[in-house]
């Protein structure tokens, strides 16, 4: 336990002393954050407000919705109606049968046909108009925060549990004699390379768990977005994602002869392409891999992290918990069983 905990301190240390690790476990999950918050932040904080449409003098409605705050009701001519649309002096022009005509499609095209279909639907209900707010946030509620756009961030946050991948790479470097000027040391050294890399395992878990942490704390308090209501099933996936990034990383680190350089960067590639395929790039890849090949974020760990994150906090959906978590450690055992067998069959003529 002694040599346990000495080995742990000496790896942590060594860890942070490498400048590619600070990089890619505290600096770029920061650096992703900001770039998605502001290419997204106009889509993900729609104010309702000033949504300017036109009506006809005898619009059945008319009265209904000049009493509706967020709606600029204009009066206008059946002659006007083309020329305001192309002007965008209006954002739709509501006809009298409650069809709606619109230049092009919006979220403020989106809120005034939500509203039109309330109506509808009170119409055909026999409910009196007078006991329904329309002023209700069509955006902000719970049904709405479910956007699309949300998938970036778990996706992010996927990723990054999974970057235990570098502080793997490194540990498993620091044993190889024919990469590292440690290694030769540690080969020649009385040292059992086991408690060696199980130190580096905990080691890994821990830092990038914290780097993990740093990066929930940006998104909450500094960009206010708050993308968790089940933290403990959401802690779960996040901890299994951080060992199976441990362990992938063990696995390349294991599986060749390349230089330390080459494998971070393989594992960078690695990394993106599932965040990728999970729908971190745009929200649209995932959606069109769901609905054509399934299977594949079914089995993407990225993917399945980024899906069960969605489904637990948004979705409230835990259904599928342990589908996950008993595939991703499927993946551990199986990485670290190969990566186990690499290592113990690594021997040296000279060093």
């Amino acid at each position: 336990m002694k040599n346990l905990f000495r080995n742990c301190i000496y790896q942590g240390k060594n860890l942070y002393r490498d400048k590619s690790f600070l990089f890619w476990t505290l600096m770029y999950p920061l650096i992703m954050a900001i770039f998605f918050y502001t290419a997204f932040n106009g889509i993900m904080n729609v104010e309702l407000e000033n949504i300017n449409i036109g009506i006809k003098d005898e619009n059945p409605i008319g009265f209904i919705l000049e009493e509706i705050e967020f709606l600029n009701v204009h009066k206008i001519s059946e002659d006007e109606i083309t020329e305001k649309l192309e002007n965008e002096e209006i954002e739709g022009f509501v006809e009298n049968d409650l069809s709606l005509l619109v230049k092009k499609s919006g979220m403020n095209q989106t809120i005034i046909k939500e509203v039109l279909d309330q109506i509808k639907q009170m119409g055909e209900l026999k409910v009196p108009i007078e006991r329904f707010d329309f002023n209700i946030n069509y955006v902000s509620g719970r049904n709405q925060k479910a956007d699309v756009v949300i998938i970036i961030f778990y996706s992010l946050i996927a990723m990054v549990s999974a970057y235990g991948i570098f502080p793997g790479i490194t540990t498993v470097s620091l044993i190889q004699a024919n990469l590292t000027n440690v290694g030769k040391r540690i080969n020649v050294a009385p040292l059992r390379k086991n408690e060696f890399l199980l130190a580096g395992v905990i080691v890994a878990l821990i830092l990038n768990l914290l780097s993990n942490a740093l990066l929930l704390i940006f998104i909450k308090y500094v960009l206010k977005i708050d993308l968790f209501t089940q933290m403990k099933y959401s802690a779960i996936f996040i901890i299994i994602g951080n060992l199976f990034g441990v362990a992938l990383g063990i696995f390349i680190g294991a599986s060749n002869k390349q230089n330390e350089n080459v494998k971070a960067l393989l594992g960078v590639m690695i990394t993106l392409f599932l965040s990728a395929l999970s729908g971190m790039m745009s929200p649209n890849i995932k959606i069109l891999i769901d609905e054509k090949a399934p299977i594949i974020n079914r089995l993407n760990p990225i993917g399945i992290i980024t899906n069960n994150l969605y489904r637990i906090n948004l979705l409230e959906n835990t259904q599928n918990v342990s589908e996950g978590v008993f595939i991703l450690s499927i993946y551990c055992l199986v990485l670290i069983s190969i990566s186990y067998v690499f290592l113990r069959r690594k021997t040296y003529d000279s060093i």
